[in-house]
């Protein structure tokens, strides 16, 4: 059984501190706490903000392979339709060429004057000729612009990532692409 005196704590003088703290207490502990809390929704935004950066990164990087994509495949569909007409215009041209020959003797067997269809055949060949140099030509106006369009794609992607990088969202041994 216990006794009663041993059932109290005998306080020193040391020993007694305030049941509530004193208002400078309080005031720095409610102060610290609001910024805790503070803090706490500073870091949830900054966090949705990453996110949303990183989205939209994700969002422009599918649009610019989307959008290489098709300039390749308009290239490709312009190309074969620029040939597939000049084959057409060679096949028409060269179909015509030993017409246009048998009309000349005829024509020079008959009344002794002679036209011009070798002329003609002539002209047909250049502008032939003439189209399929400036396919050639606008088959390299497209290809430049193919790769001032990745150049352009590559330094947008470049200065993204740094912009990020100098921001704190990257570490400095970490890709943005990963």
């Amino acid at each position: 059984m216990r006794r009663k005196g041993d059932m109290f704590k005998d306080f020193t003088v040391g020993d007694v501190a305030p049941f509530l703290p004193e208002e400078g207490e309080q005031a720095a502990t409610t102060a610290a706490l609001q910024t805790r809390e503070r803090l706490a929704m500073v870091e949830e935004q900054l966090k949705s903000q990453f996110t949303s950066i990183a989205a939209y990164a994700q969002i422009s990087q599918h649009a610019v392979e989307t959008a290489r994509a098709e300039s390749r495949a308009d290239l490709d569909r312009e190309k074969a339709t620029i040939l597939s007409l000049l084959e057409r215009l060679r096949e028409e041209v060269l179909a015509a060429g030993p017409r246009a020959s048998s009309e000349r003797a005829a024509h020079e067997q008959s009344d002794g004057t002679t036209t011009d269809a070798g002329a003609i055949n002539v002209s047909a060949l250049a502008r032939i000729a003439l189209l399929e140099d400036r396919f050639e030509r606008l088959s390299e106006q497209f290809t430049q612009v193919l790769k001032s369009q990745e150049a352009l794609a590559d330094s947008i992607a470049f200065m993204f990532e740094h912009q990020m990088r100098n921001s704190g969202w990257i570490p400095n041994c970490a890709d943005a692409t990963s």
